[in-house]
């Protein structure tokens, strides 16, 4: 092989020895598929490798006698990866072909580059494969590598087995919880709660294909699994106690929290609309909101800052302390409240279960809430006493509406599982970066 033909087939990355270089040019090529070709065309300057590819065949494949000719050559052009999509990339591959003189059968040539009847390069395929792992739709894919959408589909259908729909074995600590996808229906997720890994993703959350699913584990599998977050719904709690009887179920924190603040900023709003709203009281609710949420021990009582809606300097402490001054069942859901977050914090089994039976007349809020917690206490004390939470799998679900948002939806249940197990991937790989 020439200097050159090195060269070209090195800066192209083809390794195989039977491809001669011929020339290379630029064309206008009408890159429009079909009828489209003449009602919109998509004429566009590309880049031309002209290649002869040798055919090394010493006996007939059919009949195995040696009496092969050549017979002229097969002339194909082959799409090729680009790094600039305004100038795609072209193979025009001259393939010889030979004649067996007994069979009359032909062969022609046959290179690692492309796959037999395919018009697309390997390279080309590689490089689409990857691009799944990034936040991109499947229309700027095709594009920048270009090919069809629908081709890029079928090659995201193909690679499933780079991305499996379901794990054959049950972690030792699990999340559970749901997302909204195909069709706007809920989705059942679960994750391995160690390695943060999906275990699986089912079409729907009904608790006959939840249960299905987990069966298929056999009761020594299931009986090896120690912990379980879910969220407050009794719905994932029913299905944790029939199939993993030996398992600690675990409320996640930050639904506790979150319900405790939702409560909070419902009564804050209803004491709020009481007074006029060119009150002092109502400003001093209706405003710096935010300072209610935070932890006690956050607050400062030296530092001090200019409050344009009460026209004076006050320190963080004493703002929240002038809004609660203005209702006692307000301010008996701000302590309930920081008692919780302080003692799920320290991880005080103790004070947590008191501070869940407060001496003080809580809002009608905050007492649902009260109630609700009592009647998950076992479950509530876990959240304090173990260190998973349902954290890993909210940080996924975030992800995966991420991915939907690019991909403006998906209508295939399976097209969207790949991306997210692709996804996640590319996520694992920067993390180990």
């Amino acid at each position: 092989m020439t200097p050159n033909n090195d060269s070209i087939c090195f800066a192209l990355g083809m390794k195989d020895s039977n491809l001669i270089w011929m020339d290379y040019f630029y064309a206008f090529i009408n890159l429009a598929k079909g009828t489209r070709k003449k009602l919109y065309p998509d004429i566009r300057k590309c880049r031309i490798y002209e290649f002869k590819l040798r055919n090394q065949l010493i006996s007939c494949p059919n009949c195995h006698h040696r009496r092969l000719v050549k017979f002229g050559y097969s002339t194909v052009q082959t799409v090729f990866t680009t790094d600039d999509a305004s100038h795609p990339v072209f193979l025009r591959i001259h393939k010889q072909r030979l004649r067996c003189k007994d069979c009359r059968r032909t062969f022609m040539a046959q290179s690692n580059v492309v796959r037999k009847y395919c018009h697309i390069a390997n390279k080309v395929r590689a490089k689409v494969t990857m691009s799944f792992q990034d936040d991109r739709s499947l229309e700027s894919i095709a594009r920048d590598n270009t090919i069809s959408p629908s081709t890029v589909l079928r090659y995201l259908d193909a690679s499933r087995s780079i991305a499996p729909l379901y794990q054959r074995q049950l972690p030792t600590n699990l999340a559970m919880d749901e997302f909204r996808g195909v069709h706007r229906q809920l989705h059942f997720i679960c994750i391995d709660n160690d390695h943060h890994r999906i275990q699986t993703i089912l079409p729907d959350r009904f608790k006959r294909t939840i249960e299905n699913y987990f069966l298929t584990f056999t009761p020594a599998e299931r009986s090896r699994l120690y912990t379980i977050s879910v969220d407050l719904s009794s719905y994932y709690q029913d299905i944790a106690r029939r199939l993993f009887p030996h398992a600690e179920i675990i409320i996640d924190r930050f639904h506790i929290i979150a319900m405790m603040t939702r409560a909070f900023n419902q009564y804050r709003a209803q004491a709020m609309k009481q007074f006029p709203k060119t009150s002092r009281q109502y400003r001093l609710l209706k405003f710096s909101w935010q300072l209610y949420l935070k932890s006690a021990t956050n607050l400062s009582y030296e530092h001090e800052y200019y409050d344009r809606h009460l026209r004076q300097k006050v320190t963080s402490g004493e703002r929240v302390d002038l809004g609660l001054a203005i209702n006692d069942r307000l301010r008996a859901d701000y302590q309930f409240l920081q008692n919780v977050m302080q003692n799920l914090k320290q991880r005080n089994l103790d004070q947590l279960t008191e501070s869940l039976y407060p001496g003080t007349e809580l809002s009608p809020q905050m007492t649902a809430v009260l109630h609700t917690l009592r009647h998950n206490l076992m479950y509530v004390l876990n959240a304090s006493r173990f260190d998973y939470s349902n954290g890993t799998i909210e940080g996924i679900n975030r992800m995966i509406k991420q991915i939907q948002r690019t991909a403006f939806g998906f209508r295939n249940y399976n097209h969207l599982v790949y991306r997210i197990h692709f996804r996640q991937m590319a996520q694992k790989k920067n993390q180990a970066a």
